[in-house]
């Protein structure tokens, strides 16, 4: 992430509830950061491993000063890690698990009870009527 460029958001993934749920907002404002902002998503438009090394970059810091400048790196990460919502690999850079963001697709309810009822004409498709009570 270049300083002094403006930076470019994609709406490709949102946090999962739970990852919404367990966070502090602090916290949530830095994945969302994390998965939206192009200087922190890879050419496929994931979110890319972080330094901890200011030197390197992208790096956690940039990332959460990117954020609020008021925001502690330190507080973030420990929040993070104690929330199983990052992992630490060996050679010090920060991972965002999977499981903390999902696909961010218009008008899609997660439940799979709400998609049968919005997408059910006649009963579900594949299923046996007596399934669906």
């Amino acid at each position: 992430m270049k300083s002094g460029s403006q930076p470019k958001f994609v709406s490709r993934w949102e946090p999962t509830e739970l990852a919404s749920t367990l966070l502090s907002a602090p916290s949530r404002e830095v994945v969302r950061h994390w998965i939206s902002e192009i200087g922190f998503l890879d050419e496929n438009l994931h979110p890319v491993l972080l330094s901890m090394n200011d030197q390197k970059e992208p790096s956690l810091d940039q990332l959460v000063q990117a954020v609020n400048p008021g925001f502690s790196t330190s507080v973030v990460l420990n929040e993070l890690l104690r929330k199983g919502v990052v992992e630490q690999l060996e050679n010090g850079q920060i991972l965002l698990r999977r499981s903390t963001y999902i696909h961010n697709v218009p008008s899609f309810e997660v439940s799979p009870g709400v998609r049968r009822r919005k997408h059910r004409s006649d009963g579900s498709a594949g299923r046996r009527h007596s399934d669906d009570f």
